[in-house]
């Protein structure tokens, strides 16, 4: 047995394209596929998924930004 690892893109009609070396031509084989999303795919889709459940959530109590203090009052307050 021997392993195989690829990174691939499944098209919109959900159909998987796959070339496999020329030393598998013209016999058969058991073929387990495994499918795990691309983690900067998840990432990005999870990230997304936050904007769209946190977006507005301020409207009705916008942040303010206060007058900040000029730089040399700063030292002062360290």
């Amino acid at each position: 047995m021997k392993t195989l690892q690829f990174t691939t893109h499944i098209e919109n009609n959900a159909q998987l394209h796959l070339t496999l070396p020329p030393e598998y031509a013209n016999q058969d084989v058991e073929l387990v596929v495994i499918i795990q999303p691309r983690k900067e795919m998840m990432e990005r889709q999870n990230w997304l998924a936050f904007i769209n459940q946190s977006y507005g959530c301020l409207a009705d109590d916008p942040l303010e930004r206060p007058e900040q203090p000029e730089l040399n009052d700063i030292d002062t307050l360290l």
